[in-house]
């Protein structure tokens, strides 16, 4: 098996708000939420630190094989929620958060989560799954055709709701809301795990399918993958606003790892 991955930071200003650890049977990846007002969020840690923690939480928890994904990401969350509820508002509704996406090697089988819009993406021989939780999006879609403008904060009021969209904040039951599942790692090929930072030339751009993302990050690398998603951002930017793909941050924070599982 090989294992490559890369982050980096959308802005220079700003600490890249996305957690990455990888080894050999374990890949996680967290997005911090961006908050709509980074100086009301009633926590004094920030974004970065909140990703970082509950990721690295998630890693250690992880190594237990014989304990859910979904249950290591809830006991993550009540330990970060533990770590700064003396110290912070966790009831404010811009408090930290984050996305997830983790898959994790037990023997012949990869057991993978996602929470929000990061992505596990599966090349199984005939077949690329992609695994990408879609419910933010569904509810500013929704808002629009009850003839609401979705603005962040509109879209933000229906976050950890049953009948919005779910990410990793204060409550530890929306693990149990995160797309769950297993594949045999007999016929898997390739995989990949990434935030949507690092998604932006599939499904941003279109410049390639999933199938050719997996084809770029195996042949060059995630470092030259994110390098060529910076192009086109820049690109982007630059042309006219009426084509303009982004209508938020011209730069996201973008994570990715890739596996290549031998075939023998």
């Amino acid at each position: 098996m090989r294992v490559t991955f890369a982050t980096e930071p959308g802005s220079s200003t700003i600490d890249n708000e996305d957690f990455v650890s990888a080894t050999a049977d374990l890949a996680v990846v967290l997005d911090g939420v961006t908050p709509m007002n980074r100086d009301d969020t009633g926590c004094r840690h920030g974004v970065a630190w909140y990703a970082r923690t509950l990721g690295a939480d998630l890693v250690r928890l992880a190594g237990q094989d014989a304990v859910s994904l979904a249950d290591c990401l809830a006991e993550a969350i009540v330990r970060t929620r533990d770590a700064h509820a003396g110290t912070c508002d966790l009831a404010h509704p811009d408090s930290p958060a984050a996305t997830v996406a983790a898959a994790r090697v037990r023997g012949n089988r990869l057991d993978y989560l996602v929470l929000a819009d990061s992505a596990v993406v599966l090349d199984i021989g005939d077949e690329v799954q992609v695994v990408i939780d879609h419910r933010a999006g569904q509810v500013g879609r929704r808002l629009s055709a009850n003839g609401a403008r979705p603005t962040a904060a509109q879209v933000r009021s229906h976050r950890n709701r049953p009948d919005g969209y779910w990410v990793a904040a204060e409550r530890p039951d929306s693990a149990y809301e995160a797309i769950v599942g297993a594949v045999e790692t007999t016929g898997l090929r390739r995989l990949m795990v990434a935030s949507d930072g690092a998604t932006r030339l599939v499904d941003t751009f279109g410049t390639v399918d999933w199938r050719g993302a997996l084809d770029a990050l195996q042949d060059s690398g995630p470092r030259a993958w994110i390098e060529a998603t910076r192009a086109a951002e820049r690109a982007d930017a630059e042309a006219d606003a009426s084509t303009r793909r982004v209508r938020g941050k011209v730069h996201d924070d973008a994570s990715v790892v890739f596996f290549g599982f031998s075939s023998s």
